[in-house]
């Protein structure tokens, strides 16, 4: 495996600028991981206004549920890692979960951050940033109160639904037709089952491109590629082009996009 990235690498920094130039301006969504997780604390209103502010096409959210039904946005099940709190997120109401402050262990100067519920991240993108939802839980249930959310305070067809199985895939079918949906596929294994399901993009772990059979074998199905940049600098970009994704993700959308631009020079 290592092998095989460091020859990506090799054939990145020594591909023809014309086509480098070419699989930048291929890549056509460029999306805020968490907002702008680089530079504000992450899945919080901060973060989704500055990823607004970048110009990104998409914003990526991770929705939980409450205690008591709420949807919240936080990547970890745990807030401890993002705030000042200790608990699941499903051993804790909304009220108490908007008590933690969700800035200051980021930065001093976010004290008093909260962690968002999915209707007011929903607020802020409409209309100014496409939403892509990173499922985090499963079930009828859940998949029904994301999807009403979204119906109430989004713009269903500004909307990515992240979906992490061919269940997921089939209830927002339903529930949310006019959505486009990606597939966050488990394993490589499961890109058919979810080709077959009709989502329109894949996403791919840069781990797993040392395979060489893989992009080819999402290309025949007529599928999309997402992959995540990192903190979107020149040296993670480079690599990941000579695989011609239609869509990258970063930590720091400005700083992807700003490395785009200059590649497509």
């Amino acid at each position: 495996m290592r092998i095989a990235i460091l020859t990506l690498l090799f054939l990145a920094a020594t591909a023809p600028a014309d086509d480098t130039a070419k699989a930048a301006a291929g890549v056509r969504e460029i999306v805020g991981h968490r907002g702008s997780a680089a530079d504000r604390p992450e899945n919080t209103l901060a973060s989704y206004r500055r990823a607004i502010e970048t110009g990104c096409r998409l914003a990526e959210v991770d929705v939980r549920t409450t205690k008591d039904g709420a949807l919240v946005c936080s990547h970890d099940a745990d807030v401890a890692r993002a705030t000042d709190g200790k608990g699941l997120i499903s051993d804790l109401t909304l009220a108490e979960i908007k008590r933690l402050d969700a800035g200051r262990r980021f930065d001093a100067k976010f004290a008093g951050e909260r962690v968002p519920t999915f209707g007011e991240v929903l607020e802020v993108c409409k209309g100014k940033v496409a939403v892509l939802v990173d499922l985090k839980e499963t079930g009828d249930e859940y998949a029904e109160r994301v999807a009403a959310e979204i119906r109430a305070k989004g713009e269903p067809k500004s909307v990515v639904i992240g979906v992490r199985s061919v269940e997921q895939c089939r209830q927002f079918k339903k529930l949310l037709p006019e959505s486009r949906q990606i597939g966050l596929i488990p394993t490589v294994k499961d890109i058919d089952a979810f080709a077959a399901e009709g989502v329109t993009m894949i996403r791919l772990w840069p781990k797993w491109l040392g395979d060489a059979t893989l992009v080819p074998s999402v290309r025949k199905r007529g599928l999309a590629i997402h992959i995540g940049a990192g903190l979107g600098t020149k040296d993670e970009v480079l690599p990941l082009l000579a695989h011609r994704p239609e869509s990258l993700s970063s930590d720091d959308p400005a700083a992807l996009i700003a490395t785009l631009r200059e590649l497509r020079k």
